[in-house]
């Protein structure tokens, strides 16, 4: 079942107007359709810059210690050689 939708009036300047216009013309869709697209991705990118600060506080808080990282240097190091752009050694 499709989510209930909301009508929203919203002000833009004249410019981003007549980018939008165009946009949905050369894809044959409705301004709605251009804004939802454009609100989807800014949505989802504003969940991933949230999940990155996340991550980053979460490593601030609870640093790897000196063997975890070498650790993961040495079990990395087998992938890193196979690719082209790194060759032997690595």
């Amino acid at each position: 079942m499709p989510a209930r939708a909301v009508k929203v009036a919203i002000t833009i300047p004249e410019r981003e107007f007549r980018e939008v216009e165009a946009i949905r013309k050369r894809l044959k869709t409705t301004r709605s359709g251009v804004i939802r697209r454009a609100l989807e991705y800014w949505l989802a990118a504003q969940r991933e810059a949230h999940l990155d600060r996340s991550y980053q506080a979460a490593y601030r808080r609870k640093p790897k210690t000196k063997i975890e990282i070498e650790t993961q240097q040495v079990l990395a190091m087998p992938a890193f050689q196979s690719e082209e752009w790194c060759g032997s050694p690595c």
